[in-house]
């Protein structure tokens, strides 16, 4: 099922690039594999988000000299988060402040970057057990766990990147998403899903095949890897509310 998986995805790819395309890329697995699969369909130009000296800065920075790709640091600050909280909860209508540290990069590179087109690895955690919480399930668990959030995702969480993209008019393209990737993900059973390598595995050993160190690469969720959601309490804490009231009432 892996070379089933590869192709699957190399074809999402030559459907969806066209020219120059953005990467939304953090360099861990699933950009890094995007990324290694995308080169023979366009012109990519790696973006990575995060305050100066972000676990993502640097692993974006070797990510790209081992894919010998352009690439652009998009270094923010408070202030920089403060003003995107703030148009994710007036121009989305997203109050949740999980929801708005995931997304909070997704909006900088939008408001930042020209191309038109951004490569996104959304949905390789929900299809491919990439949440720690999976490991810990027994199987049956973890399927009705998964399912869900798939479900989740394809529901609301694509159309809202779709949302905040096409309000900067940028188009996401997002394979592992694509309907013939998603059954294939699912033909995989849990015990497939993790392995020596570690969760994700039948995503790790195609990096593998490929040649590309993030096969071995721990998970670091983009509001964690950027520096974003340690800031946002930071803020929170030092304008005495908690996270949740600091989100509704904070203001630019």
């Amino acid at each position: 099922m892996i070379t089933d998986l590869r192709r699957s995805l190399e074809k999402c790819l030559e459907t969806g690039l066209d020219g120059d395309s953005g990467v939304l890329f953090s360099g861990g697995l699933d950009s890094s594999l995007l990324t290694a699969l995308a080169r023979p369909y366009g012109q990519l130009r790696l973006y990575t988000v995060g305050f100066p000296g972000a676990h993502d800065l640097k692993a974006g920075c070797e990510g790209a000299v081992e894919l010998n790709l352009p690439w652009h640091q998009i270094s923010i600050d408070e202030d920089m988060v403060r003003r995107g909280v703030c148009f994710l909860r007036s121009e989305m209508d997203i109050d949740d402040p999980l929801t708005i540290s995931f997304e909070l990069p997704l909006f900088f590179i939008c408001s930042a970057v020209p191309e038109k087109r951004l490569l996104s690895g959304q949905g390789a955690d929900e299809l491919f057990g990439g949440y720690a919480r999976y490991s810990t399930m027994p199987a049956q668990e973890m399927e009705r766990a998964m399912r869900q959030d798939q479900e989740r995702l394809l529901s609301a969480g694509r159309q809202l990147e779709g949302r905040i993209a096409g309000h900067f008019g940028k188009e996401m393209v997002c394979p592992y998403l694509c309907p013939e990737v998603v059954g294939i993900a699912r033909r995989f059973s849990p015990d497939q899903l993790f392995g020596p390598l570690g969760n994700k595995s039948p995503l790790r050993l195609l990096a593998k095949e490929m040649g590309l160190s993030s096969a071995t690469a721990p998970k670091k969720a983009a509001q964690y890897g950027s520096g974003i959601s340690n800031a946002m309490k930071r803020m929170a804490s030092r304008d005495g509310m908690d996270l949740r009231t600091w989100v509704r009432e904070v203001r630019t």
